[in-house]
């Protein structure tokens, strides 16, 4: 997923909303919208981090509730609990409103999954729906941690003890989510979690550096080996084409294929991690077995966004390069190839064609 581009008041990318620069949210805009939102889904689940972001989320539940559309307010969460518990409540969107320096809002569909780019275009250009005769309900609902706790640890199906492992994650919230499963006490293996939750990378006195690409081909390849079919998005680094047959593509714009199972890894990170984990032994295994892979990607200023093939992709035989707009006379240009050498390089040689418009 890549920007989408903005209206008055956010930018959009990646299944999210950004307030713009200079710009101040008051209850007015956050109102207005939720009134935008409610034309498009039938029943929300709004969560929040914290209670910092707190007058923006009731704001956002009123919208939606003028217009006739029932809400979940799930105070106070983090954003694994809240992905994975609200679609629990037969809401068909859930909206998490992250407590950083810039108002941030994620939106994900009745899965867990973020909302496709087409989708999301549409709310981006959309006006505010009118009121409704009758207003929706706002209802409190839990924050969801320790259903969600209880379920990873009802999926491992035996007695289980905390893993050893560290934990590095600069948010006290997920850090303490995955210290429910993890020791946080041991130098051999470190787990490098992002402050929203949503990825991991490793460390590991054994192995080195695991990406977080490479950890979800290792539970891609547990999977296969189970004998089940691994659903990836077409994106995703072309060396899950090299490892074992139970490999298939799925479009991220027009979402997973009703008859694909096993794609919680895709959106659960503790889960992936938790189960991996378990056994050891079997993830230095897995791990070993998978062809080389690297990524680079960077961001390139350009004077005009004409004539330059954005959403594209080109293949050789060093690897691929994925080029997406990225912001305002920005593009995102990402490298995937067999070593780190070839990503650096297929960087440096796209960046100067771009900017040259020499392709």
């Amino acid at each position: 997923m890549s920007y989408l581009g903005e209206n008055k008041y956010f930018s959009f990318r990646d299944g999210c909303c950004e307030v713009l620069p200079k710009v101040n949210i008051s209850s007015t805009e956050a109102a207005e919208l939720g009134r935008t939102i409610a034309g498009f889904f039938t029943r929300f689940s709004v969560g929040c981090s914290g209670f910092k972001r707190l007058p923006i989320l009731y704001a956002l539940c009123s919208g939606i509730s003028e217009c006739g559309k029932d809400v979940y307010v799930c105070e106070n969460t983090d954003m694994p609990s809240f992905r994975f518990g609200f679609p629990l409540l037969s809401s068909d969107c859930g909206i998490f409103i992250s407590d950083g320096a810039v108002l941030k809002l994620s939106f994900f569909d009745k899965s867990g999954f973020t909302l496709p780019e087409s989708l999301l275009s549409e709310i981006m250009n959309s006006a505010p729906a009118q009121p409704s005769e009758r207003s929706g309900k706002i209802n409190s609902a839990t924050s969801f941690k320790n259903i969600y706790i209880n379920n990873i640890s009802d999926s491992l199906g035996k007695e289980h003890y905390k893993i050893p492992a560290g934990i590095s994650c600069g948010n006290k919230n997920i850090r303490s989510l995955w210290l429910e499963f993890f020791s946080g006490q041991d130098d051999t293996l470190v787990f490098q979690i992002s402050d929203d939750g949503q990825r991991v990378n490793v460390y590991s006195t054994e192995l080195g550096f695991i990406s977080y690409e490479k950890l979800t081909l290792a539970y891609c390849l547990k999977l296969i080996k189970s004998g089940k079919t691994v659903w990836l998005p077409e994106n995703f680094h072309y060396a899950a084409d090299y490892i074992e047959s139970g490999v298939k593509r799925f479009n991220t714009d027009t979402g997973i294929p009703d008859d694909a199972e096993n794609t919680r890894f895709l959106h659960d990170t503790l889960y992936m991690c938790v189960h991996l984990a378990s056994d050891k032994d079997e993830m230095f295994e897995n791990i070993k077995q998978l062809p080389k892979l690297a990524s680079a990607k960077r961001d390139i200023t350009v004077s005009s966004m004409d004539n330059l093939p954005l959403n594209k992709v080109f293949s050789d035989e060093k690897g691929r390069v994925i080029i997406t707009p990225s912001g305002k006379n920005r593009i995102s240009l990402l490298a995937q190839t067999l070593s780190s050498e070839t990503a650096a390089e297929l960087c440096a040689v796209w960046t100067e064609k771009l900017r040259r418009h020499n392709l």
